[in-house]
């Protein structure tokens, strides 16, 4: 009798070549200088980090609002990868946009994002709306092995917002809060509607909405 050969069944076969392995389902990027109320804020919660990389967090379970985090990433693989060219390979079988986030292995990580698709880091002019191509975040666990997340909580790199700053104007550098808050939120006050700065010394907050052209009581 002759051997019958039977072939082998695969699916996804992207997915299985990129070596999925678990979930880490979320991770939390402090703010500069906030590690520490992000990891309290996060054991109030009752949250503990699988893991750390610098200001990054990875936690087991679904993503919470967090106060203290600058950026949240969703739903995280961790995936095996052999060569800078696997892992470029791997991230853009996912999604086109990647955001680098590298506390450590710095340098293969620099060479693995010269090898995406470039994301524009180009600050951005006020008033502007935020960009809405889709921006994952990535990071090295180890030389072989990095942690992706195709969704997070902002569309900017490391949920950084960078400005082309106007360096005359204000009494002091306050207006880019204020300037990334309506960023954020996609609105700002419009010519002729009426805001209310409380505490608005020295001005900042004064300063952007009535060059909106918006009719401002500030009160101090």
């Amino acid at each position: 009798m002759g051997h019958v050969h039977r072939k082998r069944r695969r699916s996804k076969p992207q997915l299985r070549e990129a070596g999925r392995l678990s979930r880490m389902t979320s991770a939390y990027l402090a703010a500069e200088g906030f590690d520490g109320q992000l990891l309290e804020e996060l054991r109030r919660r009752a949250i503990a980090p699988l893991a750390t990389r610098g200001r990054l967090l990875i936690c087991d379970g679904p993503a919470v609002p967090s106060a203290w985090a600058a950026y949240i990433w969703y739903d995280c693989l961790e995936l095996p990868v052999a060569s800078i060219g696997t892992a470029a390979k791997v991230l853009r079988d996912i999604q086109r946009n990647w955001a680098m986030y590298a506390p450590l292995h710095h340098r293969r990580a620099a060479l693995i994002q010269e090898r995406l698709p470039h994301v524009s880091a180009k600050p951005i002019v006020f008033p502007a709306v935020a960009p809405t191509a889709p921006l994952g975040s990535w990071t090295l666990l180890a030389p072989d092995r990095l942690l992706a997340a195709a969704h997070c909580s902002a569309p900017f790199p490391n949920g950084e917002v960078a400005f082309i700053e106007d360096r005359e104007g204000p009494p002091n550098r306050a207006y880019l809060k204020l300037w990334e808050a309506l960023v954020r939120l996609g609105r700002w006050p419009q010519a002729g509607e009426r805001c209310l700065d409380l505490g608005a010394s020295p001005g900042g907050w004064t300063y952007v909405l009535a060059k909106l052209g918006a009719v401002v009581v500030a009160i101090d």
